[in-house]
């Protein structure tokens, strides 16, 4: 999953302060936004299945670049990904309810690009227990979420441009990634008490 999202992190603010002194503050923002949709077209000309996470972005993203173009202000498309982040935190809580976790799917979508691989996974992963441990997985990311998009949506209303682009991605990469290792940190405790969840890979013994 990090490896999956650092570019999202790391490209749009490069390409906003790489093209802002030639096209304009609001042309820039309007292509770093647009990064998912790059990754979407490549993935399709490439034949590989699409990033679970791009596609969530790609609704919001047109909304606030159209939006942006047309009432020409940068706010909307600096606040998408912080509106976009509460409707995720959302989804994952009320998933979490239904019994239905969304970190499941993600989970599946993020594990391998092939097809047989995902079916298998999902037929592992269809049991009562791990349902259950997918459950809290998406409570927690569910408020985690929550919190990045508020804190997103602050920033993009009080802040320029320029510093909301050069803070906003090192923020969320560094509250993703430590969310990541606390799930796996979860996952493998959960994983030693109960061996047959088998979300982890474990170790094969080496023999004496």
């Amino acid at each position: 999953m990090a490896r999956q999202m650092i570019p999202a992190f790391v490209l749009p603010a490069t390409l906003y302060f790489s093209l802002s002194p030639h096209v304009g503050v609001l042309l820039a923002l309007m292509v770093a936004a647009s990064v998912p949709v790059f990754d979407s077209l490549i993935r399709i000309l490439r034949g590989r299945a699409q990033n679970g996470m791009a596609l969530m972005f790609l609704p919001m993203t047109a909304i606030g670049v159209g939006l942006a173009a047309l009432l020409h202000s940068p706010v909307f498309i600096l606040a998408k990904g912080g509106v976009t982040t509460v409707l995720m935190g959302l989804a994952f809580g009320f998933s979490a309810i239904v019994g239905r976790p969304l970190t499941r799917t993600m989970a599946l979508h993020l594990s391998s690009d092939h097809h047989d691989i995902r079916r298998k996974l999902a037929e592992r992963w269809h049991q009562p227990m791990t349902t259950s441990v997918f459950c809290s997985l998406s409570v927690a990311w569910g408020v985690f979420m929550l919190a990045m998009g508020g804190q997103q949506i602050f920033l993009a209303i009080s802040a320029s441009p320029g510093l909301v682009m050069l803070v906003e991605p090192p923020v969320h990469a560094v509250g993703t990634i430590l969310v990541i290792v606390c799930s796996v940190l979860y996952v493998r405790r959960v994983q030693r008490l109960h061996p047959e969840i088998a979300l982890l890979p474990s170790r094969a013994a080496v023999p004496a």
